[in-house]
Formats: C-alpha cells, sequence, structure tokens
C-alpha cells in the first residue's frame, strides 16, 4: 500500500532525520579522532584495545623510568670510582714515601718526616671514604655495602736470597739453594682473624695457638758470635688491645721451622758463614670473614618496568681501617732491621691496592652491566611503544577519507531533511 499524505507524521523527514543523526555522531567521533592522533579515544570506541593499549603503555612508561634509575645508578658508581681512583693515588704516594723510608741511609729524623706526610694522607684516605655521597647518601663508608665474600688469609715470599753454599737441606737430598725453602700455613688456625677472646697472633708470649694477622716475617742469617743462626722478626701490622703494631725476634738454628710466628711453617736452605747478611721476606695477610652486612644492605635499583626487577649494587668501605693500613708506621724497627716497618709498609700498601684495584675493576663491571640494561629497556620501551601504537593511534589516512564522506553525508542529509519538511506544504494545495 502506498503512503498517502500525513499532517500528523512527515515520515519522510523521520528517516532522514534518523540516518543525519548517525552520521553527525559518526562525523563528530572521526573529528575527535583526527583532533587527538588517536583511534581510541574513549572505552566505548573499543574496549578491549582500550585495556590492551593501557597496559603496554604503563610498561612503557615504567621502562622509561627504569632508564633513568639505572642511569642514576651509573653516575653513583662513577663518582664511587672517581673516589675510588683519588685514593689509589694517595696509596701511590705512601708506598713511594715507603719505599724511600726503607732505605737505612734515611735518618730518623727523615723517617719522622715522611711519617708525618703518611699521617696526613691516611686521613685523607678516611675522609675521602666518609664524605663521598650521591644525592646525600654515603658511597664509600661501608653503609651500603652489602654481603662481603670471605678472603683467605695469604702468605708470599716477596724477596728471598739465594745461599752462598747452595747446598742441601740438612738430612735430605734437596738442594733449594735459597733461604726460604718452603713457608707454608703451618694449621687451621692461619685462616681465622683474631678474636676477641684469643691471646693474639701465634708466637708472642710462647703462645701455641693463636690466629693469623697482617704482617711480615725478616729471615736474615746473622753471627750470633758462637754461631751462625737465622734471626727470624716479625713485624705484626695489625693492631688489636691484645696486640699492638710490635716487633718479635727470636733466633732459628734449624733448617726446618715450625709455625714459630703467625701460623707458617717455614723451611731454610742450607746456610753457612758466607751468608751471614742476606735477608728474606715473607708477607702475610689476615683472613678476612665473610660480611652479611644486615644492617648495611646493598642499594637496590629498580632496572626495569615490573616488581623485583632490580639490580643490586653495594659499594664496599675504603676507609683505612678496612684497607688495614691505618696501623703504617715507618719508624718502627728492630735490633737487626732499623727499616722493618717501612718494608712492612710497602707490602701492606700493596695488599691495600690490590683490594682498592679489585673494587674498582667490580664498580667497572657494574656500569658495564648497567649500561648493557640501559640499552635493554630503551629497546623494550621502543618496542612496546610500537605495539601500543598500533593499537591506539590513527590511521590519519584512513580517517581523513571516513572524515570527508561524513561531511558529504551531512551536509546531503541536512539538505535532503530541509526538502522532506518543505513537501509536507504541500498538504496546503488541496485546501485552495
Amino acid at each position: 500500500m502506498a503512503d498517502g499524505l500525513s499532517i500528523a507524521n512527515n515520515l519522510l523527514a523521520n528517516s532522514v532525520s534518523l540516518n543525519l543523526d548517525k552520521n553527525q555522531s559518526a562525523l563528530q567521533t572521526s573529528v575527535t579522532r583526527l583532533s587527538s592522533g588517536l583511534r581510541i579515544n574513549t572505552a566505548a570506541d573499543d574496549p578491549s584495545g582500550l585495556a590492551i593499549s593501557q597496559t603496554l603503555q604503563s610498561q612503557v612508561n615504567g621502562f622509561d623510568q627504569a632508564v633513568q634509575n639505572v642511569q642514576n645508578a651509573n653516575n653513583a658508581a662513577s663518582i664511587a670510582d672517581g673516589a675510588l681512583a683519588t685514593t689509589t693515588d694517595l696509596l701511590q704516594r705512601i708506598r713511594s714515601l715507603a719505599v724511600e723510608a726503607s732505605s737505612d741511609i734515611t735518618s730518623n729524623s727523615d723517617k719522622a718526616d715522611l711519617q708525618t706526610e703518611v699521617s696526613q694522607l691516611l686521613l685523607e684516605v678516611n675522609r675521602i671514604a666518609q664524605n663521598t655521597e650521591f644525592n646525600g647518601l654515603p658511597l664509600l663508608d661501608g653503609s651500603h655495602a652489602g654481603f662481603q665474600p670471605e678472603v683467605d688469609a695469604s702468605l708470599s715470599i716477596t724477596a728471598n736470597a739465594a745461599l752462598a753454599s747452595n747446598g742441601n737441606v740438612a738430612g735430605t737430598s734437596t738442594n733449594y739453594g735459597l733461604l726460604v725453602a718452603t713457608a707454608v700455613a703451618a694449621n687451621a688456625n692461619f685462616n681465622t682473624t683474631t678474636g676477641a677472646t684469643t691471646a693474639g697472633i701465634q708466637g708472642f708470649n710462647n703462645a701455641t695457638t693463636g690466629n693469623t694477622g697482617d704482617g711480615t716475617i725478616e729471615l736474615q742469617v746473622i753471627n750470633t758470635g758462637t754461631s751462625i743462626a737465622v734471626q727470624e722478626t716479625f713485624f705484626s701490622s695489625q693492631s688489636t688491645s691484645a696486640n699492638p703494631v710490635s716487633v718479635s725476634t727470636t733466633l732459628l738454628a734449624a733448617q726446618s721451622v715450625s709455625d714459630i710466628f703467625d701460623n707458617v711453617s717455614i723451611t731454610l736452605g742450607a746456610f753457612s758463614t758466607a751468608d751471614v747478611g742476606v735477608t728474606s721476606y715473607i708477607k702475610i695477610a689476615q683472613n678476612v670473614a665473610a660480611l652479611s652486612n644486615p644492617n648495611a644492605p646493598a642499594f637496590n635499583f629498580q632496572s626495569g618496568a615490573n616488581e623485583g626487577d632490580t639490580i643490586q649494587v653495594g659499594f664496599q668501605a675504603s676507609n683505612t681501617q678496612t684497607l688495614r693500613i691505618a696501623n703504617i708506621n715507618l719508624l718502627l724497627s728492630s735490633s737487626s732491621s732499623p727499616s722493618l716497618g717501612a718494608e712492612d709498609a710497602i707490602g701492606q700498601i700493596d695488599n691495600a691496592l690490590q683490594s682498592l684495584l679489585a673494587q674498582r675493576a667490580q664498580l667497572g663491571a657494574i656500569q658495564v652491566r648497567l649500561n648493557e640494561d640501559q640499552d635493554n629497556d630503551n629497546t623494550a620501551a621502543v618496542n612496546l611503544q610500537a605495539s601500543e601504537s598500533n593499537i591506539a593511534d590513527l590511521n590519519v589516512g584512513q580517517e581523513t577519507t571516513n572524515f570527508t564522506r561524513l561531511q558529504i553525508l551531512v551536509q546531503v542529509g541536512t539538505s535532503v531533511l530541509s526538502q522532506s519538511n518543505a513537501n509536507a506544504q504541500t498538504v496546503l494545495g488541496l485546501f485552495r
């Protein structure tokens, strides 16, 4: 049945108005997208797409911030390494002073002047360790050391003397040819440090037990007037209330010696009158127990976007106490060795330098790791941003075409609506 003319309802105008409203709404959405550059502006645009894109964006933001965190960690490591470089220079200077003081031709007053400079340099080492900070947080005072592994006690023959006889060790067919044939740890106590209840380093006060501490053993062939013997002198550079920095001496006549000082067992070569004056040195470094440092935890740097994605970095203390150079004394001597304190200082500084350089190497390795982590964070952020962009960003070319189409439809719809409204005026012609 054909529709007739009606004045109650303008069905043509209603149909045009419905389509015009739809096109107007679509045009508004298109304008919003073009002006924002986003395909998804509200949850209604794409509910699941919005959830996915926002999750990806949170990851991007997390990685971007992690990059800054890693850079801050890298900066802190650089500051610490710079301070340790200065400390290294200070230790090199102290070593040079110790070498100068080790010559017996250097007078006692000269050694006193050298010790004065050494004391000031040691104070500077402590000042650097105490005052090196990043963002107000101390780096080298040990307050953020974290776990530190155990360091075994060690001994090394730093200088040995060839014997004139090059003879065999008494009672054996072994030809050593050197004053110190062997030097080894005598017992299990060698790998322990002095505790609060121990009497001190083995060999003092005729102790039969004890623990190993830092020090230097000097062995020198001497003529006692009645015999040829080896004078063993031990310089203890480890200072405790029970065992202050000191020098102890004993005479050795036999070729085999059983752990006289510092739990070290020494076998001597066959010496004679021709060997009087030859000297050998053994440097001993104490054991350092593993430190868990529950009250001085390492720094945690959030290096990724997710919970628990952290890097732990510990900064060891670098003061004179932890480097074990606080008791350097160039003035201490024995009757046979006026410069034994300076000789010990050389070895003690060498140990400190080794520890310090190992710490710097560790910081360098951490910086390499942090740089790699930063590169990884940047790569992850770029790739995740690309994924988020594929979901949420607008295809401008496609939307521009759609916008033009909707503009035309709205214009045409407006014109048609006007014509549909005018069409109802024809009803009045029936009343003429």
